[in-house]
């Protein structure tokens, strides 16, 4: 992850350093959809539940450099804030639901191409990069009540890096020179695979039973291989490593201040 953050900002530096022509900044947010679900982030003795952990918020701040009239580069930061999805996990013997959300920073080196197609102050562009997501979690609050004993709790699913891809298609609504707004539609396609998991909260009919539970039942490790492992309730537990989309649809806006 280091090598492809310090490769971003190297690439950035370069085209800054031989660009013919503008440098930009903008600052805009966006709103995402689920476009993928998963079937393995919680199952019960009945069914699966489909989860997806694309819904979110998306505030971005963007800085690119035109490598010639048409043809720029740039770095975007975007933070990923999740919106929860909501899941029954009723069962003939229990009740409850299961509240899930993914956040993560993103880092997205790109490559932007608008070419001048005379429409006065209308200048179409596509944009195409590469998702590093840095601090990923899966945040998961639940409350199910099974033989008349409420359990209330969040799990947070931690550790790792999200890689993925970005595609863009907006334009850029010229107000001055210098200053224009921008509106784009983009689909961003991205796995992540914790590496850990834990349980932070738990209370039993209202009384706090997380310090009753032993390390094994409070935490999680994800492996690719778990042949050999021996249970011990002093260690974490062990699970197969698993990849959970972030796959989204949104909505983009913002301003943009040419330089």
């Amino acid at each position: 992850m280091k090598r492809a953050i310090l490769l971003s900002v190297c690439l950035l530096g370069m085209a800054m350093t031989y660009a013919q022509n503008s440098f930009y900044v903008s600052l805009g947010i966006g709103a995402g959809i689920n476009t993928a679900r998963t079937y393995d982030l919680y199952q019960d003795g009945d069914k699966v539940h489909p989860v997806g952990l694309g819904k979110s918020f998306g505030p971005a701040i963007r800085a690119g450099v035109f490598l010639n009239d048409f043809i720029a580069v740039e770095l975007g930061v975007v933070y990923r804030m999740g919106i929860n999805t909501k899941v029954n996990v009723a069962t003939s013997t229990s009740s409850g639901w299961d509240k899930f959300k993914g956040n993560m920073l993103q880092l997205v080196p790109a490559v932007v191409i608008q070419p001048d197609f005379d429409l006065g102050s209308v200048s179409p562009y596509a944009r195409v990069g590469v998702l590093i997501g840095v601090l990923p979690s899966i945040t998961c609050n639940f409350d199910v009540t099974r033989a008349g004993t409420e359990r209330v709790g969040t799990l947070r699913y931690t550790g790792g890096v999200a890689v993925g891809g970005s595609a863009a298609l907006g334009c850029d609504i010229d107000i001055t020179d210098m200053l224009s707004l921008y509106v784009e539609l983009s689909y961003d396609a991205m796995a992540y695979a914790p590496t850990k998991g834990k349980l932070v909260k738990y209370t039993e009919n209202g009384a706090d039973k997380l310090g009753d539970l032993s390390t094994q039942d409070k935490e999680t490790k994800f492996v690719k291989d778990i042949s050999g492992f021996v249970a011990d309730p002093n260690s974490p537990d062990q699970q197969l490593k698993n990849s959970y989309p972030f796959n989204n649809f949104a909505l983009n806006f913002g301003v943009k201040i040419s330089l």
